[in-house]
């Protein structure tokens, strides 16, 4: 009778820690994979139980969960990564069989030698192992030792083993997609990050396109309507940028950019502000809670940068070094402006200022009113 109520409360445990290993969260599982082998461990008797997963390709296997009945010895910490050359006769019998069982280990065949050795190491007198299969894939096995004494596996004990193994497969399998689904995440994650860097960044200098233009100087007056506070724009020409490249060459013309680039990022650190690439040798600066004198200083400043590069232009009329002409325009919108049209008008007033200094000898840059 006891061996009857044993055996049902062994089901009604394992039925228990399978409900539980389902519907828990990954970092759940190896705690239940823990529970489910002591269950187990405890039903049979055995002095040890324990799970160990090969690599994908079988030719090397690790403990990974351990459990030791109390005042014996645990073995986990030097089980880790055995290769098949170590224990090959086990390795194919549990390939070929996905099952293992050793009642006494002294009527191991010769060919076993090595298994002996180690089994004799662990003080290990029966052994039982079974294999953890998921989707026609061997991942590993759950296993018993006796180190007591010697015990003949009943077919009731093996019957419990394997269900033991198909629970833990099951939950492995589990790990094992929500792993791959999680890196698969990350991976698309990455992958649009890497994206929307591409659709949002000039390929050339490094910086915003006019599309991300677009979409900042949009963000940029909603947040100004709220704060009521002022917003300026700058649009920022190389100055006699065509004969420039005439005379140096595309590559040289590319790397004047790219300098040119730089300094306006260097230039405009804040969070708030924000440079792109406008097109051709056009670049554009959007700067928050600013006023008139700070803008202004900003395009002295962003001027001088672009000078102090010392970049030779020897077609220039205007310096020797390469320069830019700035225009500017700062207004605090209105909540009742419409800001597609605000866009329209900051844009074209910039210009107009643009236009103007580089009617009056470029190499300089104005606010227009």
């Amino acid at each position: 009778m006891d061996a009857i109520n044993t055996q049902v409360t062994f089901n009604q445990l394992i039925s228990e820690l399978s409900s539980r290993l389902i519907n828990s969260e990954p970092a759940e599982t190896y705690e239940c994979i823990e529970e489910v082998i002591e269950a187990f461990g405890s039903y049979a008797g055995a002095d040890r139980c324990y799970v160990f997963e090969f690599d994908d390709a079988i030719l090397n296997m690790t403990n990974t969960h351990e459990w030791v009945r109390e005042g014996f010895e645990a073995h986990i910490d030097d089980l880790q990564s055995i290769g098949i050359n170590d224990l090959p006769w086990f390795f194919d019998e549990i390939k070929t069989h996905q099952i293992f069982i050793v009642n006494d280990i002294e009527l191991l065949p010769p060919e076993a030698s090595a298994e002996k050795q180690e089994f004799k190491r662990e003080h290990i007198k029966s052994v039982i192992c079974v294999g953890i299969v998921a989707k026609h894939q061997l991942l590993g096995f759950v296993g018993c030792d006796k180190v007591q004494e010697q015990h003949r596996w009943t077919p009731e004990e093996v019957r419990c083993l394997k269900l033991v193994a198909n629970i833990i497969a099951n939950t492995m399998e589990r790990q094992r997609t929500y792993s791959e689904l999680i890196h698969t995440q990350r991976e698309l994650e990455k992958a649009n990050r890497l994206l929307q860097a591409q659709v949002s960044q000039d390929g050339l200098t490094g910086i915003a396109n006019r599309r991300a233009f677009d979409e900042r100087i949009h963000n940029e007056i909603q947040r100004s309507m709220r704060e009521q506070s002022p917003l300026s724009l700058l649009i920022i020409d190389i100055d006699h940028f065509k004969s420039y490249n005439d005379h140096y060459g595309h590559l040289q013309g590319d790397q004047a950019l790219k300098s040119v680039a730089n300094a306006m990022f260097d230039l405009f650190q804040r969070n708030t502000d924000f440079v792109a690439r406008y097109g051709g040798e056009k670049f554009v600066a959007v700067i928050s809670a600013t006023d008139k004198e700070k803008t202004e200083a900003s395009i002295k400043q962003l001027i001088e940068s672009v000078r102090a590069l010392q970049i030779p232009h020897e077609n220039s009329d205007v310096a020797p070094y390469l320069t830019v002409s700035v225009g500017g325009y700062i207004h605090t919108p209105k909540t009742d402006e419409s800001i597609n049209s605000l866009i329209d008008k900051m844009i074209a007033k910039a210009d107009s200022a643009l236009y103007r200094a580089k009617s009056d000898g470029r190499n300089r840059g104005y606010l227009d009113d």
